[in-house]
């Protein structure tokens, strides 16, 4: 007799050996597919399996900390290329697929001959059974490259692991033994693993999506839009010629659809969403799949508008119901026809799709203190409903499996059991017939699960990245929900919303002659840009950075050497590091439109003194060494093209003696703007007397030829040395002339005092402790604000003008604020009185960050703001709103963890008052008119609101006015008073009675984590 013990792995994860071994029977060799280690943080999941007989797929949606979704849709026997190619006259179409009588037959032979089918069952038989004492081993066995071996257990707990004790096992009038021996079975079965070498298209003819980190609910939606054919053209005829690839949300769908039905390997969604405007942070959030489809198809519908597919979307998913309320006993009523896109079914005390249907139409009636208001009939006693009118070729049935609790103040799941078929008929349900019936086919099934489930044939799954086949028990039985008792099913496993496709030509086959030419060579030219963009990076190593800089980079700069590195904007060039010097140069020469001659090339060099200037590269001795010798391997490598000025009307670069010459830089400083201005270079011999050079200064700077100048050698930042004795040759003049040294000239005036900074020395000194300093409005969120240059020696004052200056307004109306140094944002605030300098308050910036400050414009000085104490109030008038203006009697209360603490006396000072204790505030409102004049046996108690514990206090509080009683507190027949003054508040009321009000918080929480409280957007 063979005794079968049928166990069924539904998981997701790929399973490791030792985890199927705890499950099946501990005392068979178990052999399964290849599996890689099981993946975690995987057990949330929405999947998707398609019926094609409709189509597939299975995806992720993190939906929330437990639990997780599938959807489950038949894909069909048959693959693309089969179904394109015609079909027999004997053949019928089911669910879009085409079949003829033996495709049931066949479907079996191909699951027999499936060697990716992930199964596999097991048989041994035991001899001697009765004599069995403690354990025996059946022997191992190997198949698809993968086995499990389980460790020997006693006897006993050998039964329980096969669900039956072992004495009945022996109980001839049980049957189990035959001959004194029994032959146990195991199956077991297994999802297609992740993180390995799975080809979907290969076992299924299917690819599946890259999960982005919390997009599976975007995954199971795009192939569940993917499989609705019709829906799939209407996609790729839109007009997307002249969109932006960036921001087109419709470019990106046809993206996404084409990879789909063509790629060979698991598509990518990252152009996509960035089309919807989503920032990285967007793809880790978690959604609801339904959301997402409306607010898609919401977009998909407006880009179609005034195309060639305008209407698409409502005619493939809108349906059309009826609103109505009609009197009973008198000629009255109202009805409203409306358009829905999905219906929501209640799950809850249902058994069935159909016991849903009717109770969403069944009829309320209005009556009792519920009447219905009939106008001039008055209040009368009449029915409410709904009659559907049509439904759309593509339902969406959205299942209510998600319920408020009251009590535990949370959503929780309906896992009861609730069945819908594969073939739906609702002729009954539409209010006049249709000319075709309204018969559907079941397309997909979004399955909200703890744990995964799959693996069986004509049925295909799609879990992000992987495509496997299921079979369609698995896909629609074992998601009917209650199966707390199968082991082979979670009990939290069970259908969150299903799509149902009407027998018609929805899912007609989509060939590549159906897609736009210019589509096609459009996303033809993406993979050859992204393919050669691949190229590049992978051939990175091979090739060096050069950064190039011509005189005209160097116009306009006003510091330190000759350019900002930080801002500069480098002509860049990709070098491969074995080219030759002579083939850069020619490079260079292309690219910049000069004859070879007619440049030179000048290498910047970090000198020790802290700046960076070019220097002498011998071209003639390097001109056949690499680029990446010539730049000892600086990259990038930073480099000073001389050219010849077009002006000058020269045919080629004067020639450059090594020995003899040296290249200078020359600036002329202009004291009345404080301004530096770059005046070109020149070749001048070492013997050169500095007197010589004054002409040539003169014509650059349009001074007339002799007027008196002073000359600075730019040394270094802070340090200028003045030139005085030009009777000196330039070679004893500078002090360790090499190429690349900058003189700094100016006008020389009788009267230099008279300006800001006099000289260029002064200049560059203050130049030296300048700094560009950001300054954001502090009550702006992400204010990017706006920048001024400072020095770091500017006191307080100096600071504020300049501020002030610039937003037009009082100095004395600004108050200023230090950056926080643990994160971004304000924090504590910058007295007037401040006595150190702008440095002290940038002490903390980071390094290479912009230096910022925060700021707010008041409407009181800040001197008189800053000798007043601050007071936390809220204003609210008698109903408990906030108001701005209060024009009656008023009291002030102190509220302390939503508590009212004190009500203070209308004579107190406010000096008296103690704003200290994050806690405590004062709360300004209007006193009730029936608490203004207390009578002597009335007295106010303070009423507070509370969940539970008496310290999670929350709400506004309040005062309640009772008759004064006296209160006794009794215990064990002893009386105890409460004295009058125990029971008067209107003073201290630390330590005193309160009346708590216990309830639910039903004010909106607000999540540790903001990004869950987003609503799903498509910004473009």
């Amino acid at each position: 007799m063979h005794f079968c013990s049928q166990i069924q792995i539904m998981t997701a994860k790929v399973t490791r050996l030792d985890e199927i071994g705890r499950i099946v029977s501990k005392q068979a060799k178990v052999t399964v597919p290849p599996k890689s280690p099981s993946t975690p943080g995987r057990d949330r999941q929405k999947t998707v399996t398609l019926n094609n007989k409709t189509n597939a797929m299975n995806n992720h949606v993190n939906h929330d900390k437990e639990n997780a979704e599938d959807v489950e849709m038949d894909v069909g026997s048959k693959d693309e290329e089969e179904q394109e190619t015609g079909t027999d006259a004997t053949m019928t179409a089911v669910n879009g697929d085409i079949q003829d009588p033996g495709a049931a037959n066949q479907e079996e032979q191909e699951m027999e001959e499936d060697e990716s089918r992930a199964e596999a069952t097991f048989r041994h038989t035991f001899e001697n059974i009765s004599k069995l004492k403690e354990t025996q081993l059946s022997p191992p066995c190997m198949e698809n490259h993968g086995y499990a071996e389980m460790e020997p257990k006693s006897r006993e707990k050998q039964s329980e692991d096969i669900g039956i004790l072992f004495a009945d096992l022996l109980d001839p009038s049980k049957g189990f033994v035959k001959d004194d021996k029994i032959t146990l079975e195991v199956s077991v079965k297994a999802d297609a693993p992740h993180g390995v070498s799975w080809d979907s298209k290969k076992h299924t003819g299917f690819v599946g999506l890259k999960n982005q980190g919390a997009t599976c609910y975007m995954n199971s939606l795009l192939q569940t839009l993917f499989f609705t054919n019709k829906l799939r053209k209407a996609v790729y005829m839109m007009p997307t010629e002249s969109d932006d690839c960036t921001k087109s949300v419709p470019l990106a769908l046809q993206r996404v659809f084409y990879e789909l039905q063509f790629s060979d390997k698991p598509v990518g969604t990252k152009k996509l969403t960035k089309s919807f405007g989503w920032e990285t942070f967007d793809t880790f959030m978690q959604h609801d799949v339904q959301e997402l489809c409306r607010v898609l198809l919401e977009n998909m519908e407006s880009k179609m508008k005034g195309t060639c597919v305008d209407g698409t979307i409502p005619k493939l998913f809108e349906g059309k119901m009826l609103s109505y309320i009609q009197c009973k006993h008198v000629n009255y009523g109202s009805n409203k026809t409306e358009a829905f896109y999905d219906i929501q079914l209640n799950v809850k005390g249902k058994k069935t799709v159909f016991e849903s249907f009717d109770d969403y139409v069944k009829v309320e009636s209005l009556d009792g203190d519920n009447k219905y208001d009939a106008g001039d009939y008055g209040l009368q006693e009449a029915e409410k409903g709904v009659h559907f009118l049509s439904f759309p070729p593509v339902l969406h049935l959205h299942l209510l499996r998600f319920m408020y609790d009251p009590m535990a103040d949370a959503n929780v799941k309906v896992n009861d059991r609730f069945e819908f078929p594969e073939r739906l008929n609702l002729d009954k349900f539409l209010h006049k017939k249709e000319k075709s019936p309204a018969n559907y086919i079941l397309h997909a099934v979004l399955v909200h699960s703890g744990d995964n489930h799959g693996g069986h044939y004509v049925w295909c799954k799609f879990d992000d990245d992987v495509v496997s086949r299921c079979t369609k028990q698995e896909a629609i039985d074992n998601n009917f929900g209650g199966h707390d008792e199968d082991i082979s099913v979670k009990h939290c496993t069970n259908a969150y919303m299903l799509v149902y496709i009407r027998e018609t030509d929805i899912l007609t086959n989509v060939l590549e002659s159906h897609i736009p030419p210019t589509l096609v060579e459009r996303l033809a030219e993406e993979r050859r840009l992204e393919a050669q963009k691949r190229k590049e990076r992978t051939e990175a190593h091979l090739y060096m950075s050069v950064q190039v800089l011509t005189e005209d980079h160097f116009y306009g700069y006003q510091g330190n050497d000759l350019f900002d590195s930080d801002k500069a904007s480098f002509r860049n060039f990709k070098v491969k590091k074995s080219s030759t010097l002579s083939e850069f140069i020619e490079m260079l020469a292309e690219n910049l439109k000069y004859p070879e001659d007619q440049l030179r090339v000048w290498p910047f060099q970090c000198r020790q003194n802290q700046t960076y200037r070019p220097t002498l590269l011998d071209i003639d001795s390097n001109l056949q060494k690499t680029v990446q010798e010539v730049s000892e391997n600086e990259s990038p490598w930073t480099v000073f093209v001389e050219t010849v000025n077009p002006e000058s009307g020269l045919k080629a670069l004067p020639s450059f003696d090594k020995e003899r010459d040296v290249l200078i830089f020359l600036k002329f400083y202009e004291p009345r703007t404080s301004t530096i201005s770059y005046c070109g270079h020149m070749y001048v011999p070492i013997s050169t007397k500095t007197a010589e050079l004054l002409p040539d200064l003169c014509r650059r700077a349009g001074f007339p030829v002799g007027t008196p100048l002073l000359l600075f050698e730019e040394v270094k930042p802070n340090m200028l040395e003045r030139l005085e004795n030009y009777e000196l040759p330039i070679e004893k003049m500078l002090d360790e002339l090499m190429d690349g040294d900058i003189l700094v000239f100016q006008r020389e005036e009788t009267d230099l005092s008279q300006y800001e900074l006099p000289t260029a020395k002064d200049y560059y000194k203050d130049l030296y402790y300048r700094v560009e300093v950001t300054f954001c409005d502090k009550n702006i969120p992400n204010d990017p604000g706006f920048t001024l240059d400072l020095s770091l020696r500017m006191n307080y004052d100096a600071m504020a003008n300049a501020v002030a200056q610039y937003l037009v307004t009082d100095p004395y109306l600004l108050q200023f604020f230090k950056p926080q140094s643990y994160r971004e944002g304000p924090g504590n605030a910058i007295r007037c009185t401040y006595e150190g300098n702008l440095k002290d308050l940038l002490l903390y910036a980071k390094p290479k960050q912009p230096r910022k400050l925060y700021y707010q414009q008041l409407n009181i000085r800040i001197n008189e703001l800053e000798n007043k104490k601050q007071i936390k109030c809220t204003w609210v008038n008698n109903k408990f709103k906030e108001e701005f203006y209060i024009q009656t009697k008023m009291e002030e209360k102190t509220v302390i963890s939503y508590k009212i603490y004190t009500v203070q006396r209308e004579d107190m000072l406010l000096e008296a008052l103690n704003p200290s204790g994050a806690t405590k505030s004062y709360r300004i409102e209007e006193i009730p008119k029936d608490q203004v004049n207390l009578g002597s046996d009335e007295v106010l108690i303070p009423v507070a609101h509370f969940h539970k514990e008496v310290f999670s206090t929350f709400g506004v509080p309040f005062l309640l006015k009772i008759k004064q009683y006296k209160f006794a507190v009794v215990v064990m027949g002893r009386v105890e008073y409460i004295s009058e003054e125990d029971n008067d508040i209107r003073g201290n009321m630390q330590a005193k009675p309160w009346l708590g009000l216990d309830h639910i918080n039903k004010t909106p929480k607000r999540s540790r984590y903001n990004y869950l409280e987003k609503a799903i957007k498509i910004h473009n």
